[in-house]
């Protein structure tokens, strides 16, 4: 693909984007960098705090699984109260006070002496921010038309990955930096972990200046529980549960690809660690970018199912090898093959939905990625550590989510076509993850 064409296109999409787009990619984009940190540190400070607590290897891993499992699940029970939030409150005051509040927990957490504590500000974290991620999707959806549309979650997601790249080099030489001038691993994994939270609150800065949501407009939005039975659940259902196989998939990947770093090669130095990680990101944005031209080529479902199943063998190699220039090189190649998909997915499963159910989609599926997740971490924590064990049953619920999405999903770009000539113009879209 030719990369001047990829940039030229990018440029001309980027070029319609409105004001308020704009700096809610820049707001995106400082946070990506910022949480990048908490990504990259927090379940290797976990690690080493749960060795300080006196746990055994079996018991540091149940700890870590259950600690992430709470965060997850304190999202997963604010996703509907916030999607029924994206519906009545500016989207500008949800964005600034539901980041505010998020990182103001995150910071409690990390300080909190207990593990008592930690818990409950990380629910309290948890829980904020998904209010922060549900209102993104409408917020988006309102201030885009259809063309650029697919162009803004993609470039989304692909300036998040910027932020991770550089945040994950950052932070593990900030770590190493910190833990070379003399502090503790536990003391030298807070101070960088809150350094990214720092990053992450100049965030709020653009979200300052987008101007606010009309009252009238707000007033469309609104959805309430009285006609939940005329939602439509059958396609909700169709929607989500190939999501669901995949999230619990890629729950058990992506949220503890750093401890497999360092459990399976024990010498690498964290500063390694976030090297490794800010190149995964980094292929990941190239597979972004380049995943809506393969759409416009050979069809959003056809491109999702080709870049999910072409990214197992790589899942397989890292499951086995025991060789560290493979494993990186199958962990690179298989992030950015899974995740050219996402962009796409998001805006097929979108354009297939009712405009005024916008915000209760999205918030299913915000409710569905974190149960995913929190029964993830539970796993996880009962795997003691067995890695191998992990990538074999994340390739199983890889496969099924992709061939039943492939299955539920094979007619529908004919059906938008269909409904767009019935319409004499573009459908009502809408959109979601």
């Amino acid at each position: 693909m030719n990369p001047a064409r990829l940039l030229r296109l990018y440029w001309s999409r980027v070029r319609m984007f409105s004001r308020n787009i704009r700096l809610l990619l820049l707001g995106d984009l400082l946070i990506g960098l910022g949480m990048t940190f908490w990504g990259l540190l927090f379940n290797l400070y976990l690690k080493e705090l749960g060795a300080g607590l006196g746990y055994d290897e079996a018991g540091v891993g149940m700890f870590i699984g259950k600690t992430t499992a709470i965060a997850q699940a304190a999202a997963a029970l604010c996703a509907l109260p916030a999607g029924f939030c994206a519906g009545r409150w500016d989207h500008k005051t949800v964005l600034i006070a539901s980041h505010l509040l998020s990182l103001a927990a995150f910071v409690a957490a990390i300080v909190s002496p207990t593990p008592g504590g930690l818990h409950a500000f990380l629910f309290l974290a948890a829980g904020a921010s998904v209010f922060f991620w549900v209102v993104t999707g409408p917020f988006t959806m309102e201030n885009t038309t259809a063309e650029e549309r697919t162009y803004v979650f993609t470039l989304a997601f692909a300036l998040r990955l910027v932020g991770g790249v550089a945040g994950s080099i950052l932070a593990g030489h900030l770590k190493e930096a910190a833990a070379l001038s003399g502090l503790s691993q536990i003391a030298a994994y807070r101070g960088a972990i809150l350094a990214g939270l720092g990053v992450s609150l100049l965030g709020v800065v653009p979200f300052l200046l987008i101007r606010g949501t009309r009252a009238a407009a707000v007033g469309e939005r609104r959805l309430s529980l009285e006609g939940f039975r005329d939602w439509d659940w059958r396609y909700y259902g169709k929607a989500l549960l190939p999501s669901c196989l995949l999230s619990v998939g890629a729950g058990l990947i992506v949220q503890f690809m750093n401890l497999y770093l360092k459990d399976t090669f024990p010498r690498l130095l964290d500063s390694q660690i976030g090297f490794y990680m800010s190149l995964q990101s980094a292929t990941m944005v190239f597979g972004m970018l380049a995943a809506p031209l393969l759409a416009e080529k050979q069809g959003k479902v056809r491109t999702i199912v080709g870049t999910q199943i072409a990214s197992l063998p790589f899942m397989l190699a890292l499951a086995l090898t025991h060789d560290l220039r493979v494993a990186v090189a199958a962990m690179l190649l298989r992030a950015a093959l899974m995740n050219m998909s996402g962009p796409v997915s998001n805006t097929l499963v979108m354009e297939l939905c009712r405009k005024r159910e916008q915000g209760v989609l999205s918030a299913l599926f915000t409710l569905n990625w974190n149960l995913a997740w929190a029964m993830s971490a539970l796993a996880f924590g009962h795997m003691k550590g067995d890695y191998q064990l992990m990538f074999f049953a994340a390739i199983g619920l890889y496969i099924a989510s992709t061939t039943l999405y492939g299955f539920l999903f094979r007619g529908a770009e004919a059906e938008l076509e269909r409904r767009r000539k019935a319409l004499a113009g573009p459908v009502e879209v809408f959109e979601p993850r």
